[in-house]
């Protein structure tokens, strides 16, 4: 049986947990620790570990030294300034690891994990789940197989509305440091950073490859009182030839999102759970419709870690800092977050109660 250990139930964590339930029996796993250093504000969800014979704690590193030779790897889904020393400290500790996307804010502390998993000959998986949705790698095979020919721009536009309540869901939301490390969060480097690696992910025409930037161009805003970005217009050029498009903003009126890749061959398009091709002839396909890619991630990861294969993980550390690269290359290029007036700014009371900034006229 794989064993294995959570950090960080209290949020997204937790669904990682559910998802690992739904696969644990197929795959022969079980959730056996699990850490959160807000134990008490996540009681019921304590009580249920519990009782199913998880053993708890609220130090993730002293889970690391307990649970030697009692885990096989780590899940770590915590806050972004959180993953490098966990993800080394895990390594160091001897375990795989699983770890929440981003992987980290800046190249330098990607390289510091990836060195860390090397030395200890372990792997790591990033949990960008967009690359393990059928839909999405089949967009990869037509690229792939060169059934829509040379790919020349790829582009994703979205209004992701947040609430008052996301912001203050923890200290490191809107932030671009948490006590005193990088964070850069925004929806380009959180919510939507799915969507900045998936790009990369299609603009390389290599079957298991993702593209490499050679040059960012970016404006990055906010709404007082953030810190960080809220609104993103990211040009990516690519190493391999296609330039690829960001243009999303959590300041939005109304959730809209669609990628459209455009190549020599036709157009595919993406939008509202649809992902068709139309070619050049005239003729469209449809992507074929798959399973819950969070399971389809935690089959991946089981399975390399069990088979002792790292070429076969579909985003491995070295695959992911390719999206920190645009990341960390838009804050250059911008060369400060930029405010948006406040006389274009309103707030909007949703008839839930839920409170949003949003940008007049940005949709």
């Amino acid at each position: 049986m794989m064993r294995i250990g959570l950090v960080g139930f209290g949020g997204y964590g937790w669904t990682l947990y559910q998802n690992i339930l739904k696969v644990s029996e197929e795959l022969d796993c079980r959730v056996v620790a699990a850490a959160d250093s807000h134990l008490d504000k996540c009681p019921e969800k304590a009580e249920e570990l519990a009782d199913k014979g998880v053993e708890l704690f609220s130090d993730a590193l002293e889970m690391f030294e307990k649970c030697k030779g009692k885990c096989d790897v780590m899940y770590i889904a915590t806050s972004i300034n959180s993953h490098m020393p966990l993800a080394v400290a895990a390594a160091g500790a001897g375990y795989h690891v699983h770890l929440e996307k981003p992987p980290a804010a800046t190249v330098q502390e990607i390289d510091a994990m990836s060195k860390a998993f090397r030395d200890a000959n372990l792997m790591c998986m990033v949990g960008f789940q967009g690359v393990h949705l059928d839909q999405y790698r089949w967009v990869k095979d037509q690229i792939v197989s060169g059934r829509l020919g040379k790919v020349k721009t790829l582009t994703f536009v979205a209004g992701a509305p947040r609430n008052a309540t996301y912001y203050a869901r923890n200290n490191w939301a809107a932030k671009l440091k948490s006590n005193g490390t990088w964070v850069l969060d925004g929806p380009a480097n959180n919510a939507l950073a799915h969507q900045v690696n998936l790009m990369m992910f299609w603009a390389s025409d290599k079957a298991n490859g993702f593209a490499t930037p050679a040059a960012i161009r970016a404006e990055l805003y906010t709404t007082d009182p953030l810190e960080s970005h809220n609104t993103a217009a990211i040009e990516i050029q690519t190493v391999e030839g296609p330039t690829a498009y960001f243009i999303a903003s959590h300041a939005s009126e109304k959730q809209f999102g669609s990628i459209t890749i455009d190549a020599e061959l036709g157009q595919l398009s993406m939008a509202g759970g649809e992902v068709k091709i139309t070619f050049a002839d005239g003729s469209e396909e449809n992507a074929p419709q798959g399973p819950s890619c969070i399971e389809e991630m935690i089959r991946n990861f089981i399975g390399v870690v069990r088979a002792g294969d790292a070429s076969k993980i579909r985003c491995s550390l070295d695959d992911a800092r390719n999206m920190t690269m645009v990341i960390d290359g838009a804050h250059e290029s911008s060369s400060r977050i930029h405010r948006i007036d406040p006389a274009f700014v309103k707030q909007v009371r949703r008839d839930n109660g839920e409170e949003f900034t949003v940008v007049e006229g940005l949709d």
